[in-house]
Formats: C-alpha cells, structure tokens, sequence
C-alpha cells in the first residue's frame, strides 16, 4: 500500500484566544491523521501561548513555534520553514476546517493527477451561525480540472480568491524555490496566489465548501488607509510581475485586464476597502477582503 503522506498544517495564532480551541480541534479531528500540525504564535500578548502549548501536550502531531510578533506574513514564513510534510496547508486561527479537508484533496490529487487542489469555502458569523455569501469563488458546481495559465486568468478576474486557506499544495511549491509572502506588508495572499499556482502541474477545483470563513462582528470599514492602498497596489504589481515573467504569453492579457480594471470607477474605486482585521496585520494577522469586490458584494 502506497505510503500516506505527511500533511504540514500551519496556524499563525495572534490574540485570538477566543476562537483557537476550535480551529485546532477542527484541524486535529481530519479523518486524514498523518498530519503535522505546526502552532505559530506571533507573540500574542492574550493567553494564546500557553494555549498552544496544552494542545502540543495532548496531541504528539502539533509542535508549537513562539516568536516575536512580525506580522501574518512572518508567521507563516517562520512554519514554512519548520514543515517537513510532503503538502503544505494555512489555516486562520479563528476560522475551522470541515473535517475531510485533506482526506479530500488528497484523494483528488490522486484521482485527478494534480498536484494543487482548490475547494470552496462558507462563511459563518462569531457564534458559528451561517451566513449568506456570494463569493464569485464558489460559483461552481461540478469538479474543474484546469491548467495554471487557465486558473491564473481566472484569478486575475477576480473569479478565484487569492486566500492560501482555499487550497492544498506541495511544499516543494514553498520550499528551496526562494518563496517566501512578504513581511511587513498587508494583503499578501493576493501577492502571492499566483506563485503557487503557476508552479503546478494541474489544478482541480472542488464544488465542496471544506474551509468555514469567520466573518467577526464589526470588522469591515469602508474608511480609506493610505498604507492598506499601498499594500494592495504592490501586492498587484507583484502579482503581474511573477504572471509577465513566468508566462510570457500572457502580457496581452494582463495589459487588457488593467484596462478594464481602470474604466470600471466602481471597481477601481472600491480596490483596497478591507476587513478591519487585515489592519491588524501590522501587529498581528488577520486577512483583507478581496480587492475585487466593491462593498455591496463584502460580507458585513
């Protein structure tokens, strides 16, 4: 019988310590048990350490990584560098994972040879009520099986989320590649979403919300941050400089996409409005809505 393989699991974990004893028993109840399940504390000021520490005394696959704080970025970088599985996933430390995640796309990857597997996600409010969503993510309803240059465009219009928690990848994808998300910075998954997906092979997208999205009470503002405009405006110009440089092919295709970002007002002007909790990426972690989505369409 073909080996399981080692499945790395990394949580940054920040002042969250309302949340985090549900979002690791999520993670440590996959029916998939070959897992390492990898507690990045970012210096959390809350009661979050010693909490990460009492689930590496019950369970022997989580190892606990205390830092200084540097951010989410850091955070993540800091377990990339400490995995040693085979696949490499990031969860938010206070959203929860349904419980055949990777069983899941482990299972695609086999079935459908490809080595990143991306699913759908739902979204639930800070007392795990549903909440209704209309992510263009989720807008499928039968198995996808893409090339990257396929899910790259699709990214780039905005009908595929640049969130790390929304796929499961090889680590060799993140590792000995030079690959690391960006310190110091916010909105770095949209930096780097396409990185990852232009070193697969074949994507498959699942219709199966495996990810629960926690929208926290209070947590969008429509108020303009001039460093969050920043940051959303490298984190796209370093997008198209890895899309222009690995897939040549495509340059036509970003110019004609940056028109019509730029005759789309409503868009455009709307780019950079984010969750509140991105904001506290500076000190912490937490993600910005996508820069696609104008505010009528964010979950509030």
């Amino acid at each position: 019988m073909e080996q399981e393989p080692l499945v790395s699991i990394i949580i940054p974990v920040y002042k969250v310590e309302k949340f985090l004893d549900e979002c690791v028993a999520s993670v440590a109840a996959q029916t998939y048990a070959n897992l390492e399940i990898l507690l990045v504390d970012d210096g959390s000021p809350d009661n979050c350490p010693a909490m990460c520490d009492a689930w590496a005394a019950r369970d022997p696959r989580i190892r606990v990584i205390h830092k200084p704080n540097g951010g989410l970025s850091d955070a993540r970088n800091s377990g990339i560098a400490e995995a040693i599985g085979a696949y490499i996933y990031f969860a938010d430390s206070d959203d929860t994972v349904a419980p055949t995640l990777v069983e899941d796309c482990l299972n695609a990857m086999r079935e459908y040879d490809a080595d990143l597997v991306m699913f759908q996600f739902d979204t639930i409010s800070e007392n795990n009520k549903p909440l209704l969503s209309n992510y263009r993510h989720n807008d499928f309803t039968e198995v996808q099986v893409l090339t990257p240059v396929e899910v790259i465009k699709k990214q780039v219009k905005a009908e595929i989320d640049g969130y790390f928690w929304a796929f499961l990848a090889p680590a060799s994808t993140y590792q000995g590649t030079g690959f690391s998300f960006p310190v110091g910075r916010k909105i770095e998954d949209l930096s780097r979403i396409c990185n990852v997906i232009g070193e697969a092979t074949r994507v498959v997208r699942l219709p199966k919300a495996l990810y629960h999205y926690r929208m926290r009470e209070g947590s969008i503002t429509a108020s303009w941050d001039p460093q969050l405009t920043r940051d959303w405006t490298r984190a796209a110009d370093d997008r198209e400089e890895y899309i222009v440089h690995r897939f040549p092919e495509l340059k036509g295709f970003m110019t004609l996409q940056q028109l019509n970002f730029f005759c789309q007002p409503r868009l455009r002007d709307h780019a950079p409005v984010a969750d509140r909790r991105a904001q506290d990426r500076s000190r912490g972690r937490r993600r910005a809505s996508s820069p696609h989505r104008g505010p009528d369409q964010v979950r509030r």
